[in-house]
């Protein structure tokens, strides 16, 4: 436990110091790929087995293989860089699950997770300096954006036939995130900032069949109430203390109060920000067991983005991610359900994916959003392993992920993406009454 504590305090300071890449300022911002380690070590889209024999912590179809109620917490790390040398990381947690199995045919499962990241920090490197009343006057112009949106997932899955299986989660869409447009004059920020609450529901739909050795999934997303953010600006001040906030406080390390004061502004100017964000998707995936322990997986999914997206979404970008195809080919060896011994309890994975991106962008000349040209292309890989111990099936899972982006936008070029992913899952038996003695 110590160890684990020193980790996530090391996670926690390289989420503090860094942004992240440039997708977290496209639309609203960068989708989360995986909701857990077991997932991400086999490159998988969440509908195939990758956490057990036959279980996958995504897929609400196969938690009926479960045997024991689990609560399984996971925490992630990334890092960008840039042909240019700039790197950008962040470190959050990843989910937090409580799955219920029941009977062996049905099951229960709620989930917090995050569903996208809005992180980013520009500074404009170009200095300049003006002459004002007769001093120097240096001026920098800095963006800053943070936060993001949360997802909580209620899902429920049974088996309709000996075969087949089918589940369902509702998906609560929620967060803020936080923006300022600053302008440094001597060092001393003048901010305009703002605000924005999200708001939203989607619905996904998954189904299991089984064909003699086969294993076919499917999955789809739609959205029953598309995303919307309530959008609070700001009137303009100087951040004399610092701090980022528009407060009477005085800070000795930076001597002065925010101008002007906030009872001398006037009120916020909110508005409402509809269909942001209305996803729909389709996904396909395959697995077959061989020599009882050995899965080989293949996956596809297409997504889009149905919504009109407001142009007063105060984001970094003027582009937004509106179509992307996934394809994933995993392996994974698991670990022996029947064995006592050290090594059989491991459970080691890999995997290969290849994403593309389409993006569009807002015209100005004629006010409408059109197919872009800067699209992204990816090709990435993954392996990981997993321990099981004690008799309930207790895992710690660990993954690291690589691939490489190609921005057809020659001012970013490519960009190398790694991460390192840890997951613990206890398991127990929950909600049994017990004998009284």
């Amino acid at each position: 436990m110590l160890l684990l504590n020193k980790l996530l305090k090391i996670l926690f300071f390289v989420s503090m110091c860094f942004s992240q890449g440039p997708s977290n300022g496209y639309g609203i911002g960068s989708l989360q790929q995986w909701s857990s380690a077991s997932a991400g070590g086999s490159s998988s889209l969440g509908m195939t087995p990758s956490y057990r024999n036959h279980v996958s912590l995504s897929n609400p179809t196969t938690w009926s293989n479960l045997k024991f109620t689990s609560l399984s917490i996971a925490y992630n790390g990334f890092e960008s860089t840039i042909k240019n040398n700039s790197i950008n990381g962040y470190s959050n947690l990843q989910s937090a699950q409580l799955i219920i199995p029941i009977k062996r045919k049905h099951a229960l499962g709620i989930e917090l997770h995050p569903y996208s990241y809005q992180k980013v920090n520009l500074l404009d490197s170009l200095n300049s300096e003006s002459i004002v009343f007769g001093d120097t006057v240096s001026m920098a112009k800095e963006y800053k954006q943070a936060g993001g949106i949360m997802a909580f997932n209620l899902s429920v899955a049974s088996s309709i036939l000996p075969k087949t299986s089918i589940g369902v989660t509702f998906q609560l869409l929620f967060g803020s995130s936080r923006q300022s447009n600053n302008l440094n004059i001597d060092e001393i920020p003048y901010t305009l900032s703002s605000r924005l609450n999200f708001s939203g529901i989607n619905a996904l739909l998954f189904a299991e069949h089984k064909i003699n050795e086969l294993s076919l999934y499917f999955k789809s997303k739609v959205s029953i109430k598309p995303l919307e953010a309530l959008s609070t600006k700001l009137y303009p001040y100087f951040d004399a203390n610092k701090n980022g906030y528009h407060d009477l406080v005085y800070d000795y390390l930076n001597p002065g109060y925010d101008f002007p004061e906030p009872n001398d502004v006037p009120n916020p100017l909110t508005k409402r920000l509809t269909d942001i964000h209305r996803p729909f998707s389709l996904g396909i995936g395959v697995s077959k067991i061989f020599l009882d322990r050995l899965q080989l997986s293949l996956e596809f999914e297409k997504n889009e983005d149905n919504s009109s997206f407001e142009n007063e979404m105060p984001n970094s970008f003027n582009n937004r991610i509106v179509n992307s195809n996934h394809i994933s080919l995993g392996v994974v060896w698991f670990s022996n359900e029947k064995s006592f011994q050290l090594f059989d309890n491991f459970t080691f994975r890999s995997g290969f994916s290849v994403n593309a991106y389409t993006l569009d962008e807002f015209n100005n000349a004629s006010l409408l959003r059109i197919d872009g040209q800067n699209n992204i292309s990816e090709i990435g890989f993954s392996f990981g392993f997993g321990y099981k111990f004690k008799t309930v099936g207790n895992q710690i899972d660990f993954t690291y992920h690589s691939s490489l982006r190609d921005h057809s936008n020659i001012f970013i070029g490519e960009e190398l993406f790694r991460g390192f992913q840890v997951g613990i899952s206890i398991a127990d038996i929950w909600f049994i009454k017990r004998r009284q003695r």
